[in-house]
């Protein structure tokens, strides 16, 4: 749980960005420190006025509270600091690269941090929204939190943008558009319709066996070796056909065959940037699965194996069937096929960044059922980089920021007025 107590924290950063909350006190902090670590992950030595005005900029991390998000990481040996008495003039990112950020982030919290009763709240509630919207008078119920907190709570997650409330059949479904970005409507329904647990097993399936072709759910009513109930099988063909997952289509002869896949996740987990990534992901993914699962006489008895070969050599042996089945790869610029002998094609890499990140990212779907590392802001990690001429050049072209007033609590204004009568 202590990782994902810092992935929460970085989605509430994200989505609290320059607003003040007075009721949070430590998760904001680590929430900045998580957003900064995992844009520094990986680049060489950083000037410190640099990165005060990157990290304001693209982060929403002030500058007066940068220094000590920089200590926290300095702490746990995620950057080394390079100081001239008091004044920090550069840090040297030391994060592994194959480390997970949320992992050193989430055992430092557990070990050095006391949340408070509105940030343990608010992990509770983020928690629950990860696998699936719920209804809000059973989460409320489950969750045994304090019905004025629990309010409090969820209004502050509505501020922030990372919850929203929706009505479906008279029922109140409290969704993170930070987990589940299409047909929120839709989904809201889903789970007023069948209830949350029905809806989280279906989606939990589904993630174990990403890409898994729709045509085979129907007609066997299993995900790769698990058999669905009644119900779960009626919500797959509810999420396709309504878009709440968009299924990746290939065609192949006068077929055609959809593949599923989890909800695409929001641009707090998303970043715009990387939503072609992804795309390509789940591409490649289909590609493979067609050849795993539906093909037409060359079988591919591992789509991971397929995967590290093409991301290691750079193509694929030929056969008779990669024309079709690789068809949208090549449409999307992922690779381009060879004719090497009369009806017998190679798929051949185009070896970029973009189409690199993307077979990892497949790679990693198929062996975890979830995407990450793509929350990162690409043009973030370019401007720390450069130099600080670039950097303010890009400031200046924007209008200086201003912190935007705190979400109040409705004691604390009613105490303050006290306050104030006392000397009227």
């Amino acid at each position: 749980m202590s990782k994902k107590i810092a992935e929460f924290s970085y989605d509430l950063h994200s989505g609290l960005s320059s607003l003040s909350v007075p009721e949070f006190d430590q998760l904001p902090v680590l929430g900045m420190c998580a957003t900064l670590a995992v844009h520094i992950k990986g680049l060489g030595e950083i000037e410190y006025d640099v990165l005060r005005k990157v990290s304001d900029h693209f982060m929403s991390i002030p500058s007066f509270a940068l220094k000590q998000v920089v200590e926290i990481l300095d702490a746990i040996e995620f950057v080394n600091i390079i100081s001239r008495g008091r004044t920090i003039e550069k840090i040297i990112p030391n994060i592994p690269i194959f480390d997970n950020v949320y992992e050193g982030l989430g055992q430092f919290a557990s070990n050095e941090l006391s949340f408070n009763e509105h940030e343990d709240a608010t992990i509770e509630i983020l928690s629950a929204l990860y696998d699936a919207p719920k209804n809000r008078e059973s989460l409320l119920a489950k969750s045994g939190i304090n019905k004025i907190l629990f309010n409090r709570c969820v209004t502050l997650g509505e501020k922030s943008g990372i919850l929203t409330e929706q009505m479906a059949r008279g029922k109140s479904i409290l969704i993170s558009p930070y987990y589940f970005a299409d047909n929120l409507t839709g989904l809201a329904d889903t789970v007023a319709l069948a209830g949350a647990p029905a809806l989280q097993s279906t989606l939990q399936k589904i993630k174990e066996s990403q890409g898994w072709p729709l045509s085979l759910v129907a007609s066997t009513g299993r995900i790769g070796n698990v058999q669905l109930t009644p119900t779960e099988q009626q919500l797959v063909q509810k999420l396709a056909s309504e878009g709440i997952v968009k299924p990746p289509t290939i065609s192949f002869g006068a077929k055609t065959e959809s593949f599923l896949f989890t909800p695409k996740p929001g641009g707090a987990r998303l970043n715009a940037a990387n939503r072609e990534i992804y795309e390509r992901a789940m591409a490649i993914i289909s590609a493979v699965r067609k050849g795993q699962l539906l093909p037409e006489e060359y079988r591919i008895r591992s789509p991971i194996a397929i995967l590290r070969a093409l991301r290691n050599n750079g193509f694929l042996g030929s056969n008779s069937e990669a024309s079709e089945q690789y068809r949208n790869l090549v449409v999307m610029k992922v690779a381009h096929l060879k004719e090497v002998a009369s009806g017998r094609w190679q798929l051949q890499l185009h070896r970029t960044i973009e189409n690199e990140q993307a077979l990892d990212l497949a790679i990693e779907l198929l062996e975890e059922g979830t995407v990450s590392n793509m929350e990162v802001n690409q043009e973030a990690r370019i401007a720390l980089s450069k130099g600080e001429e670039y950097i303010q050049s890009l400031i200046s072209a924007t209008e200086l920021k201003k912190r935007q007033k705190q979400l109040t609590d409705p004691q604390a204004i009613e105490e303050f007025d006290q306050l104030v009568m006392q000397f009227d």
